[in-house]
């Protein structure tokens, strides 16, 4: 299967973008580009947001234009950088292509490394990486991720149907197998194929519910969306965790919408789903210590996209997503010594997707004692080690 390249670029950088769209088909990758597959009337919002999300690897070409340009570019360039945090350290994901000269942004600098384009010798990087990042995806098509005690298998759904409105659908689960836990990996395969296949039937349009006077002039905007990727966060022998990426359209609308819906479980056992509340013995507490260091880190991711203060709007909107009510903090992962907090577009669409990460250790005194959180961790996170503790 050919490697899946989204190219992220400043309108103004159209030229160099067609010019490494070509380069990029000619060493064997399929690269998608918004003006070489748009379709007129489509919703070109949601069709980007579905490439990008369907991508292997996201080429962002930085220039002087793009790296200080507010919108689109941004907001692709801070989610590929935020979706880095469910990768491996060796993983070929996101390759940061420099233009021309360019002061590259701090968040993108200080976690990855940039290929000059007028270097000489910067193409056979750039193959370099790209053929690493295709083995890469062959191993785990061939052979499954390695998650905790499973091999875990990418399945996929897809469904189109041509009608005024009709529907366009794509759904990814993960399949489990595993010789050590094969009752767990039976029961987790079971519970996301039927989620997908619920999905699917759910996202279906109604033959009868048809409006052709309306959507007969819509074109490739007449088609209802649902597309669904998944990220495994964490896994041990005794709990997963995981996300899904979740993009929505209605034909006619404006916008898509998008949100994120996690997942975790212990199995000591069986296989028990776990919600937010279910790690402490004081949920009050370790709310409000929740919200205090989500606030903050939020403020100060903002300065890192921006390189400016919040604005008091900005911090506003951080506290009205992140204050004391437990149902904000429901979509989170669990890896093996921290949380980590969902917030969507808390800031603006074109700012990006946020989370925060507050490690077990700034919950101690609120965890439960031996809670499903010593699942995830093979780390003694007794109370005897509270912070501020002699």
């Amino acid at each position: 299967m050919a490697l899946k390249v989204f190219i992220s670029y400043a309108k103004e950088d159209r030229e160099s973008a067609e010019r490494y769209y070509e380069q990029l088909a000619k060493e064997g990758a399929s690269p998608w580009v918004d003006f070489k597959h748009l379709l007129p009337g489509q919703n070109w919002e949601a069709e980007i947001d579905r490439a990008f999300s369907d991508a292997n690897v996201v080429v962002l070409l930085l220039s002087k234009r793009s790296v200080t340009k507010r919108g689109f570019v941004q907001r692709e360039a801070n989610d590929a950088i935020d979706r880095l945090r469910y990768k491996q350290p060796t993983d070929i994901y996101v390759i940061p292509l420099l233009l021309e000269p360019c002061e590259v942004p701090t968040h993108i600098a200080s976690r990855l490394q940039y290929v000059d384009l007028n270097v000489p010798g910067a193409w056979d990087q750039v193959r370099a990486a790209l053929r690493l990042a295709s083995e890469q995806q062959s191993i785990e098509l061939e052979h499954g991720v390695i998650a905790g005690p499973f091999n875990a298998f990418t399945e996929r759904i897809e469904d189109n149907w041509e009608g005024l409105p009709g529907h366009n659908i794509e759904i990814e689960y993960p399949r489990f197998e595993s010789s050590l836990r094969p009752d767990v990996a039976k029961e987790l395969s079971a519970l996301f194929a039927g989620r997908a296949y619920r999905s699917l039937i759910d996202a279906r349009q109604k033959s009868w519910d048809q409006q052709p006077d309306f959507f007969k002039t819509r074109g490739a905007a007449a088609v209802n969306g649902l597309w669904e990727n998944f990220v495994i966060v964490h896994s041990t022998d005794r709990f997963l965790s995981l996300t899904y990426d979740i993009g929505l359209y209605y034909a006619g609308a404006a916008h898509p919408n998008y949100y994120s819906t996690t997942y975790n479980f212990e199995f000591l056992d069986k296989v028990r789903k776990l919600e937010f509340l279910d790690f402490f013995s004081d949920p009050h507490g370790a709310v409000k210590r929740i919200s205090e260091i989500c606030i903050h880190e939020l403020s100060k991711e903002y300065w890192h996209r921006t390189g400016e203060t919040p604005s008091s709007s900005a911090i506003d909107s951080f506290k009205t997503g992140a204050d004391e009510d437990p149902n904000h903090f429901r979509t989170f992962t669990v890896s093996a010594d921290r949380f980590t907090f969902l917030f969507g577009y808390v800031s603006g669409y074109a700012l990006g997707r946020w989370s925060v990460e507050v490690s077990f250790y700034e919950l101690l005194g609120y965890l439960r004692e031996n809670g499903p959180h010593v699942y995830a961790s093979t780390q003694d996170w007794s109370l005897e080690e509270q912070p501020g503790q002699d």
